[in-house]
């Protein structure tokens, strides 16, 4: 919906109501067409609450029909998701007004940056009668599923990172020299000597048959006595502190198991991804693009919905905050264009991983890479990979909207607008 349908919509119904979407409580605020705005209206998150705002919102515009009224809600996290599909239950056209929209307004509307319930409202009901508000959206439940399981994922993710970041601070004080030579977290070997060595005491007091051992199986054959010779002798000339080898050891293996928990829950949400993945039309299409996991597919889908929600792939540009936009002072040159990142971060993650993949040898965007340097070697490669990101996701889109397989052509070397 461009900018002129919001307004019209907006300038149509016979009255705009904004909601401020709270935990327990929501506020109201309704706005007739042609009349003043009401006092706000506090309601309960529950049926009984729900009920009452319809009965309030009668009471003032008894003539609407629920299709006439325009109904924008800001929501924080998951609050407020209850009353969206309640009203849309009822034929209420409902849409969102986004919190950063408000935050700014309500410095233009009061003058300064008011935050109670009552001001939200009246704020949000001022946005949406201008037509700043965005689609609400509605999915259909195996996409609300994805969308769901990403978010899940992504959380896992960023707990999992925690309690890396967390085990990388206790080793500064137990082994502070383990992650020169072995500090890829990601890796399944770092964690694995510290599960069985916490600390350069235990390291040392072990064979070395056994670490060998370890190194080996966890590193499937890829390490062996170098990692061993360098380990070795960072843990007879380490300068940890000599009293952080009791309980601060101890809090490595916790850390190393709540990783490991993490890992298993990511391991299990990634599965139901690919399955909820599977119950998706746009599932064959997507996984026929060489070198786009099912977990990729799924972050891609799960983020944007369904494909025919959208008019053009720069609004789903957007929602991964891979659309270009440009600073400039004012009397200055023009800005250099970069990503607005204004969008679901997974989503532009596994976009800039899946260009990583496909410049390999005999990846779809390999010949594009080469070209852009051959054009301007100078040019960062990074600056090449996030122009295929962008080129990437229009392709996946395309697909996606035409619920084709992905086909040996050449894909267009452009870069999208």
């Amino acid at each position: 919906m461009s900018a002129y349908e919001k307004r019209a919509r907006a300038q149509q119904a016979k009255a705009v109501v904004g909601i401020d979407a709270g935990k327990r409580k929501h506020a109201m605020v309704i706005r007739p067409k042609d009349g003043r705005d009401t006092s706000p209206f506090m309601f309960a998150a529950t049926r009984s609450g729900f009920e009452a705002a319809i009965a309030h919102l009668h009471l003032h515009v008894p003539s609407a029909r629920p299709c006439e009224v325009l109904v924008a809600i800001e929501f924080a996290g998951y609050y407020g998701f209850t009353l969206a599909h309640y009203l849309r239950g009822l034929a209420f056209d409902v849409v969102s007004v986004l919190p950063k929209h408000t935050k700014q307004w309500k410095h233009v509307y009061h003058n300064q940056g008011l935050k109670s319930d009552a001001a939200d409202a009246e704020t949000i009901t001022d946005l949406a009668a201008q037509g700043s508000f965005v689609t609400f959206p509605f999915m259909r439940q195996e996409y609300a599923d994805l969308r769901y399981l990403v978010s899940q994922r992504e959380r896992l993710t960023k707990l999992r990172g925690g309690a890396i970041t967390r085990l990388k601070d206790v080793l500064q004080v137990v082994w502070p020299e383990f992650e020169q030579s072995c500090g890829n977290f990601n890796k399944a070997t770092p964690l694995a000597i510290l599960k069985a060595f916490p600390g350069p005491h235990a390291f040392l007091k072990a064979g070395k048959r056994r670490v060998l051992s370890v190194i080996s199986k966890s590193s499937r054959g890829h390490h062996g006595e170098e990692l061993y010779a360098e380990l070795l002798l960072s843990a007879k000339e380490t300068v940890a502190l000599p009293g952080a080898q009791g309980c601060l050891k101890e809090e490595l293996a916790h850390q190393i198991e709540l990783i490991e928990v993490y890992e298993k829950q990511i391991e299990t949400v990634e599965g139901l991804m690919s399955d909820a993945l599977g119950r998706t039309p746009e599932a064959e299409s997507l996984l026929s693009i060489p070198k786009l996991g099912a977990v990729a597919a799924a972050v891609f889908l799960g983020s944007i919905g369904d494909p025919r929600a959208y008019e053009s792939y720069r609004q789903v540009l957007r929602v991964g905050g891979l659309s270009l936009i440009t600073r400039t002072a004012s009397g200055s040159n023009p800005g250099v264009p970069h990503l607005s990142k204004s969008g679901r971060p997974e989503m532009r993650r596994q976009m800039y991983m899946f260009a990583v993949r496909s410049v390999s040898r005999e990846g779809v965007y390999r010949a594009y890479m080469e070209r852009a340097l051959r054009k301007n070697p100078k040019t960062p490669k990074k600056k090449v990979l996030v122009a295929i990101a962008r080129e990437a996701t229009r392709m996946m889109f395309k697909i996606a909207l035409e619920r084709r397989p992905f086909t040996a052509e050449a894909p267009r070397h452009r870069q999208p607008a």
